[in-house]
């Protein structure tokens, strides 16, 4: 499908419109609406960008979407999709989800065109970004072994994603994910710390120091690693 005919179907769905009871109906399902009463007014921005995702990705096909990139006349329908996850995403797991999202952008630099590098490296800053400050929320003990899981598998993808890139000669920036650095060392010594006061054997007295060798040579996420395959 080539440009041309991509902004033709787009123009074509200006012309759709439903039938008025079908819009009623829908209306009073996803928002709850009786007259004069209105269920969690607060949900209507996310479900009406849940909504138009869904139509849109009816009428091109997901993976053609899924697959746009900076640049391309779709890219702004997939940014619009993360926006719709991130509303169903907990607490708790939004730190790996803006992970997933930062190595989503590092992949598009080995695709994308040398115009569009910088546009995809600051959206990929921003996604460190925030990563970084929902990181920095955590308050990880031994306890939370599926959130670190998810934190452990993002953050050595995003070491391997960084390596490919650098390889291609694109210049990402000694200092891009230091946010990150930051929030990973609270959590890899919060993890120490509660170790710290717990009864060990002599194989996990032995993991905790090799904690604390990665800890002071900040090697945070090989720490978290290292926590989390000898749990």
């Amino acid at each position: 499908m080539t440009e041309k005919e991509l902004i033709g179907k787009i123009q074509e769905l200006r012309q759709i419109k439903p039938r008025e009871d079908w819009v009623s109906l829908t209306k009073k399902e996803i928002l709850g609406e009786e007259p004069g009463f209105t269920l969690f007014p607060f949900f209507k921005p996310a479900f009406a960008g849940f909504i138009a995702v869904f139509i849109i990705f009816g009428v091109f096909g997901f993976g053609f979407v899924k697959n746009s990139l900076p640049g391309d006349l779709l890219y702004s329908i997939r940014k619009i999709a993360h926006k719709s996850q991130a509303v169903f995403v907990s607490e708790e797991e939004k730190p790996a989800f803006q992970l997933k999202l930062a190595n989503d952008r590092l992949e598009d630099l080995t695709k994308v065109s040398a115009k569009n590098l910088a546009p995809t490296l600051n959206e990929f800053q921003a996604n460190i970004s925030e990563a970084a400050r929902n990181l920095a929320k955590i308050e990880a003990t031994t306890s939370d072994l599926i959130i670190i899981k998810k934190i452990v598998e993002e953050t050595k993808k995003l070491e391997e994603n960084k390596q490919k890139v650098q390889a291609l000669g694109v210049v990402i920036g000694e200092n891009s994910t230091e946010e990150l650095d930051n929030a990973l060392a609270k959590i890899v010594g919060n993890l120490i710390e509660d170790l710290e006061i717990r009864t060990l054997t002599g194989e996990k007295e032995a993991i905790l120091n090799e904690m604390k060798e990665l800890f002071e040579d900040g090697k945070y996420s090989e720490a978290l690693e290292l926590y989390f395959i000898n749990q």
